[in-house]
Order: C-alpha cells, then structure tokens, then sequence
C-alpha cells in the first residue's frame, strides 16, 4: 500500500510577547523604545530586558533578542521567562540543541510552565526523539488538559511511534476541545482507515472538509478511500475522481501520490487511459524524488489499469 498523505501541525512555537501586523509593529517599536530608556537608568532590570527582548522577536530582530535574553539571564539566571524565550529564538536562528536545552531549563525552574513543556515537546518532535516529545506532551496535559494543540501533537507522535490506539485517543480527546479543527479529523481519519475502519475515516475526512475543503490531506486520502477501498459501501468513484482532480489542480499536478491517486480514481471511474496516464505522472514524479519504492507501486498499479482492472485495497 503506498504511504497516505499526511499534512501535519505542529504546536506552533510561542513567544511570551503578542503581536501582529503593522499597528502592533508600530505599538511594539513605541513600547521598545519606553523599555531602552528604562533599561539605561537601570541596566541590571532583567524582567524589563526580558520584555523587551520578546519586543525584538516580534519585529524580526533575534540577534538583538538573543543579546538581551543572554543579559537577563546572567543577571538572574533562574528567570524562567527569560529560558523560554530564549530557546523560541535559538529555535528561530536553527539552533535547535540549544534550543532545547533553553526550555529544559525553563521547566526545570518552573515544573509547570506548560509553555515551556509545549514548546520543548515540539522541538523534540522534530528532531525524531518521538519518547522524549510524548512525555513531555503528556506532563504538559497533566497541567493544561484542556489544551487541543498538545493532544494533537501527543497523537501525532504516538501515530508515529505506531500506537495507533493511543493516536485515536488523543485525536479525539483534541476535537472535544475544538470541534471544528480540521487538521486533527484528518489526522484522525487517516488513523482509522490504517485500522480498517473504513466508513468512519470517511466520516471524519467528510467533516475535516466541511471546514477546509481545500485541505489536501483530507481531499488525496478521502479520494484514495472513495477508489480503492474494499469495501463497496465506502467506494464512489465519482467522487473519488472530483476529489482527485481538487487534489491535482492544488498540487499543479507535481505531487506523485496525488497523481497516484488521480489514476487510481480515474481506474475507479472505468477511464483506464487517463488512469495510466496519470500513474506514468505519478512513477516520473516519484523517480525524480528517488522514491523509487513508491515509483514500482504505481507501476504495479498501472499494470492493472492496462488490462481494465481498477486497483483495490487489501482488507
């Protein structure tokens, strides 16, 4: 089976400062200012040096950020603030190890800072140390349980580690706080068609795209789900093809398991030629990524699309 296409969010990394768009810009260089000549009477003013650092991250300026959080910290070092926005603007620069070692120290000092925990899980995440990110995603809910983003991204890591079981839980448990999240219901679809529960996947997908219908995780993998299930109740090759097609025209046609899926549907549909067109679309793609696993799948595929049979799922 080829891999389905998972389009995925990580908890956004935070900054203990807010602000946005030109109007806040403006209200953060004003503030930025009151807080230089606050700290020239008073240099040793960690907690302002702190402030105004997160000031500087809103503006983009992180080498003036970093010079004033290093300041802070060495005037107190056990300032947790100062910790956690210090490892938002390593992580910012790419400095991803000492990113992380600036959040652990933040949760060190302040056990509960769910922030921190949050943001240091995120870190982990993207480094593959998928033990490490659930824990921390899990004492992050121990304080914060009614935080939708950290059960998402605790799921996403469990789906990774394969605890599917564990992923459907935390998926869920993310939707009764934000219902209409539909980033989570397509992970969640995606995860239960992994489990054979084909007609609730297609429940979920149905709802993900309902509130974003463009979104493509859901639109490639409901329209694969609509082509090749084995379960006749859950196929619809017509929308499998309209859901294709979306998918194509979003991707301009340069994605090969979207193009894989648009043979797949068009084979559905009984349009065997622009199923093996699109399945030669899909094996180019893919060989010019060296994916060539998913590139012999396909082929397999189109095999099957050149004697007019369409391609069907195990169960």
């Amino acid at each position: 089976m080829r891999n389905a296409l998972l389009v995925v969010a990580a908890t956004a990394l935070l900054v203990q400062a807010t602000a946005a768009g030109p109007e806040a810009a403006g209200q953060a260089l004003d503030t930025i200012a009151d807080l230089e000549q606050l700290i020239a009477s008073d240099p040793d003013d960690h907690e302002a040096r702190t402030r105004l650092a997160a000031l500087y991250l809103v503006i983009d300026r992180l080498d003036e950020a970093v010079r004033h959080l290093q300041t802070a910290l060495g005037l107190e070092p056990e300032y947790a603030p100062a910790h956690y926005n210090l490892g938002y603007a390593l992580a910012l620069g790419g400095r991803r190890n000492e990113a992380i070692a600036a959040y652990e120290r933040a949760v060190a000092i302040r056990p509960d800072y769910t922030a921190a925990r949050s943001n240091l899980g995120a870190m982990l995440q993207t480094q593959g140390r998928l033990p490490e990110a659930a824990e921390q995603f899990r004492l992050t809910l121990e304080s914060d349980p009614d935080n939708a983003s950290v059960h998402f991204n605790f799921g996403l890591v469990l789906q990774m580690q394969g605890n599917n079981a564990g992923a459907v839980e935390q998926y869920r448990l993310a939707l009764e706080i934000a219902p209409n999240d539909a980033v989570t219901r397509s992970s969640l679809a995606q995860v239960l068609a992994s489990q054979n529960n084909w007609e609730d996947a297609v429940a979920e997908y149905l709802l993900a795209l309902e509130t974003m219908p463009d979104l493509l995780s859901a639109v490639v993998n409901l329209a694969w789900l609509r082509a090749t299930a084995p379960v006749n109740s859950v196929r619809d090759a017509t929308q499998a093809v309209a859901l294709a097609e979306r998918a194509a025209g979003l991707t301009e046609r340069r994605n090969f398991i979207v193009m894989d899926t648009l043979g797949a549907a068009y084979a559905a549909a009984g349009r065997f030629d622009a199923a093996i067109a699109a399945a030669n679309a899909a094996i180019a793609l893919a060989q010019a990524e060296d994916a060539e696993a998913a590139a012999e799948q396909i082929r397999t595929r189109a095999t099957l699309y050149l004697t007019y049979h369409p391609y069907r799922m195990s169960r």
